[in-house]
């Protein structure tokens, strides 16, 4: 019943803010000049109202929009590469490959599993440090990884992997583990904004970082020939400053109010330990 009245208070206060608009901003031919003054304060009014903060149709209509876009460009522009084929053992008894330790699938898989473990794992429990926002950070994380590393594969794609001849991303293994450092990268950033924004502005976040970082990436990589060892400068010190970038931007003055909001408790810095350790055990595969 409450949330009923409040909802009900917030229709009428936006009908009433918008009827008054309507009157104020009518141009009225008998009338010579009009009131702009009166105008703008209502119209500032109207757009700084309260926003509504319930993502129950937002965030799955973004979800699904995305998902389906995703489907979309994968069809059309990506492949598997020989080696992660269904059909690797017509390829390997014309090539005269005699193990499958020549794949590279297989070669690099353990270290795939490792990384992937440590994005999900590691990186979902690290962010549980905030007593109000432990159990939805884990799941924030999991939409972050999930989503990203499907446009991350395009992205990278696009600048590391397309085949020119006929227009296609031929993907693998490798492929994959460096979607996961891509989208290492937003969960840096991701760390900076906990607990302060939706997850539709989330996935905003990490539609924008991915595709930043594949630009950061290409320009270090192949333009300038860097060597960046264990992703200092391309993963991690992009994480800190796209993750500061965006805190500034999404800054508001009332936002201290929350800060009692930020302490941990016992449990949530157990779990946070829980996944310091899973990103410590598994580094030596991420570097």
């Amino acid at each position: 019943l409450y949330e009923r009245v409040i909802k009900l208070m917030k229709n009428n206060a936006f009908n009433t803010e918008h009827r008054l608009v309507n009157k104020l901003c009518d141009s009225d031919p008998t009338t010579p000049e009009p009131k702009m003054g009166a105008c703008m304060e209502a119209m500032s009014g109207f757009f700084n109202r309260p926003k509504n903060t319930n993502v129950r149709i937002s965030l799955p209509a973004v979800c699904f929009v995305w998902q389906i876009v995703m489907i979309i460009l994968f069809g059309v522009f990506m492949r598997y590469d020989k080696e992660s084929d269904a059909h690797w053992l017509v390829t390997k008894k014309e090539e005269n490959i005699t193990s499958d330790i020549e794949n590279d699938f297989y070669y690099r898989y353990p270290s795939f599993q490792d990384v992937h473990v440590m994005i999900f794992v590691g990186f979902g429990f690290l962010m549980t440090f905030l007593r109000k926002y432990s159990f939805s950070a884990v799941g924030f994380n999991f939409l972050i990884a999930a989503f990203g590393i499907q446009w991350a594969l395009l992205m990278q794609g696009w600048f590391q992997s397309l085949d020119y001849t006929d227009g296609k991303i031929k993907i693998g293994v490798e492929n994959m583990i460096n979607a996961d450092f891509c989208v290492a990268s937003c969960l840096i950033a991701y760390g900076a904004v906990l607990g302060k924004v939706s997850p539709v502005q989330l996935m905003v976040m990490t539609l924008f970082g991915v595709t930043l970082y594949a630009v950061e990436e290409y320009i270090i990589s192949n333009l300038l020939h860097a060597r960046d060892a264990g992703g200092s400068m391309i993963i991690h010190t992009f994480g800190a400053y796209y993750g500061l970038t965006i805190s500034r931007i999404l800054y508001r003055p009332n936002l201290n109010q929350s800060k009692h909001l930020q302490g941990s408790v016992y449990h949530s810095d157990v779990f946070a330990m829980v996944g310091t350790l899973f990103l410590w055990m598994f580094w030596p595969s991420f570097n």
